[in-house]
């Protein structure tokens, strides 16, 4: 994770490693080992101090960066962090988490991301280690209702099409009914999600399916639309679906669609491929697997493909992360691999893509075995 504090007056240098001492503080105790924190200060004040980078634009700054790191403290005025970030702006789905506070460390702002980028959880924690009051206005939190981009945050999933959050936290705000649904494997989770969020979510298909509910799940989401009849489908116009497949049937008039990200896609290729490359050929293997993009975790391949800058790329455009093993490490991983003489003698181990999903997937279950799309190798595990 990587978090980037700007600053441009010598008060607001102490309040900057205030911030990025308590940060790396984390780091000693390992609570976020792979922490990156870097202080850019103000030209005019910058050779006052060592370890920060000094810049003279600070929308240059962003412009180079704001794509580039997870978070972003300014040390300013909250007007000119919102008018230097506001041509970068695109959405709370991939833009960074940004706090701001005063040159006093008075105040500390959520400003952008707050619950997907994590920007309210970030401010009410670094508030409490800087001595300032944290200032948070999402109004889910405010009111202390439910907000499904934090429920997706939680439970390790994707919103596929996030500009429904608006929709749906509007909703539960006005009091209005809000359907949820899954299939059999995150009954448990909707049950305890709707028990703690009483009156505010419903589990569809409960009334109409009365207590067979419990005892025999649905999961044909059409057979269940239309049990339910017109007047639960009028009620639960807008509601939030749990799927897995692009396939699945939404059974909302407007639906939020949420994807679990449990998905591990091993890469190998050859050298110079572009991410748009990478891209194709693990969308394509998506595409015939009946699976969907969003429920990549997290992109892997063997350490000599560490520095591949079309992977990198990919897994960046997912928010996803990238890690590669070694083929020492991978040629002890036991499993059935799709084993290879040539890859053997050229990179140390015999499969690439296989082997390193294998390695980071939780359950070692091969959902695609190597497919070959144009000089890339493509596995998926769970």
């Amino acid at each position: 994770m990587r978090t980037i504090i700007i600053t441009f007056t010598h008060d607001g240098m102490k309040v900057a490693k205030k911030a990025a001492q308590s940060m790396k503080d984390d780091i000693n105790n390992d609570i976020n080992d792979d922490m990156n924190v870097d202080i850019y200060c103000h030209s005019r004040c910058s050779d006052n101090y060592d370890n920060v980078i000094s810049f003279d634009s600070v929308g240059r700054v962003i412009r180079e960066q704001f794509m580039n790191c997870d978070r972003i403290l300014f040390i300013c005025a909250a007007a000119i962090a919102v008018r230097t970030l506001a041509p970068y702006i695109k959405s709370k789905v991939t833009d960074p988490a940004v706090l701001v506070a005063d040159e006093q460390g008075r105040f500390l702002i959520s400003l952008l991301s707050g619950h997907l980028g994590g920007a309210n959880e970030w401010c009410s924690q670094l508030s409490c280690k800087i001595g300032a009051v944290p200032v948070i206005t999402t109004a889910t939190d405010a009111r202390g209702v439910f907000a499904v981009d934090m429920f997706a945050k939680e439970n390790n999933m994707r919103i596929l099409n996030p500009v429904m959050i608006q929709d749906i936290s509007g909703r539960v705000l006005n009091g209005e009914p809000v359907g949820i649904a899954g299939d059999k494997a995150y009954k448990k989770l909707l049950e305890k999600t709707v028990k703690k969020w009483n009156g505010q979510l419903t589990m569809f298909g409960e009334e109409a399916y009365g207590t067979g509910y419990e005892t025999d799940y649905q999961t044909d989401y059409e057979a269940a639309y239309e049990t339910a009849g017109q007047s639960s489908i009028d009620k639960y116009e807008s509601g939030i679906q749990i799927i897995t497949s692009p396939s699945a049937h939404m059974i909302f008039r407007r639906t939020l669609k949420l994807v679990p990200m449990d998905l591990f896609v091993g890469i190998g290729c050859k050298r110079g491929k572009t991410s748009g490359q990478i891209r194709k050929a693990v969308s394509s293997t998506c595409d015939k697997n009946d699976l969907l993009m969003g429920r990549i975790a997290a992109v892997v391949s063997v350490d000599r493909k560490a520095d591949e800058q079309g992977i990198i790329d990919f897994a960046r455009e997912l928010k996803v992360p990238y890690k590669t093993y070694s083929a020492q490490y991978l040629n002890t991983i036991r499993g059935e691999f799709t084993a290879s003489g040539f890859v053997k003698d050229k990179v140390g181990v015999d499969n690439v893509c296989e082997r390193s999903a294998c390695a980071v997937s939780k359950d070692k279950r091969c959902i695609v075995k190597k497919t070959v799309c144009d000089g890339v190798t493509v596995a998926i595990y769970a």
